[in-house]
């Protein structure tokens, strides 16, 4: 496309000559550009990217038609974009290798079924759900098999020295024990001994013989200090055996 040169400022050296020549000039321009501007089309129909919907009748007359598809509707699908990923997944489709098959390696079965066979984990110790475990099954387990269990007589010996001490430890206790009531009981009667002869001096108004309180004041001494001895001979004596025990 031509364009009409630019009006060059008065005093230059390039301005026309005369207007004739100038309106010559414009008018040559013009015809260009209106030669090039109705070289370009118009009515091109523009694409749309939508998806349209054609509905079509077809002729009831023609040997073609099909009574029972009186219309019919077809989806024209709009520009595809050559850059967008495919849509679909093909299936590749690998040539079967010519020639012979591989050659079979072949195992022996029970073997190979005996070296993977693990035992089942079968707990000495815990049994939640209460089941009967057969004796030989936990030794399989245990992976031990039967063993001969390496038996000391002095194991027996220690245990019968336990129990003869445990019992000489409680026949002790209870005469402790024992011994502890008689004397709270002794307290209490002499107690209530006293308060009664108070109480006959009170009403009598004469005092206590002097005997009777020195009798039983030497038999509560004497009482207290035979018990006191039974029970330290007693002490000693579970003390030794608590000793001899140990030293073994």
């Amino acid at each position: 496309m031509d364009q009409v040169p630019k009006v060059l400022k008065s005093g230059g050296e390039d301005e026309p000559e005369s207007a004739e020549e100038w309106q010559k000039e414009i008018e040559e321009t013009t015809q260009r550009t209106k030669a090039s501007l109705e070289k370009i089309e118009k009515n091109v129909a523009s694409q749309s990217s939508d998806t349209k919907f054609i509905k079509y009748k077809p002729c009831q007359r023609s040997a073609a038609f099909n009574s029972g598809a009186k219309n019919r509707e077809f989806i024209v699908g709009g520009p595809a974009c050559t850059f967008e990923p495919p849509k679909f997944r093909h299936k590749r489709i690998i040539p079967k290798p010519s020639g012979s098959p591989p050659v079979a390696i072949l195992h022996s079965p029970p073997r190979e079924h005996q070296d993977w066979k693990i035992s089942p984990c079968i707990s000495n110790w815990k049994n939640p759900k209460g089941f009967t475990i057969p004796l030989d099954k936990r030794l399989a387990a245990d992976d031990r098999g039967p063993q001969d269990v390496p038996t000391v007589s002095k194991f027996a010996q220690r245990s019968d020295a336990l129990y003869n001490a445990m019992l000489k430890t409680h026949e002790a206790e209870a005469m402790r024990i024992k011994v502890e009531k008689e004397m709270l009981l002794k307290e209490k009667e002499q107690e209530l001994r006293a308060l009664a002869q108070k109480a006959r001096r009170e009403r009598t108004g004469g005092a206590p013989p002097p005997s009777a309180v020195h009798m039983r004041t030497s038999d509560r001494s004497d009482c207290t200090g035979e018990d006191m001895r039974e029970d330290y001979y007693e002490r000693e004596k579970i003390r030794e055996e608590r000793k001899r025990e140990r030293e073994r």
